[in-house]
């Protein structure tokens, strides 16, 4: 995990958020370590990240990259670059007002997500 250099840190017990993170290993081709922070420790998490914590993984999803932690819509933003179908559209996500509707639109699937499963 700490060989690359990008880690995904999701919540592995949730079925839609983990058949997400099985569609973005296989997009990004292992470019990115995934991992639940449910099998992490509050060790293992700083390890990663010093501002990392099971509350803060639990609240959004969180992508760590070269040291920088990037959370929700930003690590997903971060993430459509390293997949090679998606990257050539990835600029739309830094036209202006869109970061707030992505936000929205994952607070919206933060929030229902286990009805999704």
């Amino acid at each position: 995990m700490q060989s690359q250099n990008a880690v995904l840190v999701y919540d592995g017990n949730c079925g839609f958020c983990t058949r997400l993170a099985k569609s973005i290993r296989e997009k990004t081709k292992d470019k990115v370590a995934i991992v639940s922070f449910h099998k992490l420790t509050d060790s293992e998490l700083h390890s990663i990240h010093k501002q990392l914590s099971k509350e803060l993984c639990a609240g959004e999803v969180q992508l760590i990259e070269s040291g920088v932690r990037y959370p929700g819509f930003f690590a997903v933003r971060q993430l459509i670059w390293k997949m090679d179908k998606y990257k050539y559209f990835s600029f739309l996500l830094y036209l202006p007002l869109i970061p707030f509707f992505g936000m929205g639109i994952l607070f919206l699937l933060k929030r229902y997500r286990t009805k999704l499963s």
